[in-house]
């Protein structure tokens, strides 16, 4: 959907994907994947300007590595906020080149380890 000015929105998305899945994986025999398939090469690319933007905390460009509270907008929209538990490197790979055509599809693959929950310390009698 390239040309659709809706990379905030799907950076914004696919980073709540990611903090869900965290969440569903709290028992060691389970994991998770968010994949993210585009050709939208603002996705996969470093923002050029300088300015910041509202997405700015939520950028998901190849080799970034994001971990801990990201903030919308310095924390405006609360709503927005995703405080992740693990660390990700991100790394952008080809996914396919339509024929007749100079649109390239990448993929994202963001894999979620296990996060067993804490044992609770046995209650005294």
């Amino acid at each position: 959907m390239r040309g659709h000015n809706w990379p905030d929105v799907a950076r914004r998305d696919f980073l709540r994907d990611v903090a869900r899945l965290e969440r569903f994986c709290d028992r060691e025999d389970q994991n998770g994947l968010a994949l993210l398939i585009t050709n939208e090469a603002a996705l996969w690319r470093p923002r050029q300007r300088r300015m910041p933007t509202r997405d700015e905390e939520f950028r998901i460009h190849h080799g970034r590595e994001l971990s801990g509270t990201l903030l919308w907008a310095g924390g405006s929209f609360p709503d927005n906020t995703r405080v992740l538990r693990g660390a990700y490197m991100l790394t952008w790979r080809p996914y396919t080149q339509l024929e007749d055509s100079s649109d390239e599809f990448r993929c994202l693959a963001v894999f979620i380890t296990p996060n067993p929950a804490q044992p609770q310390p046995p209650h005294e009698a």
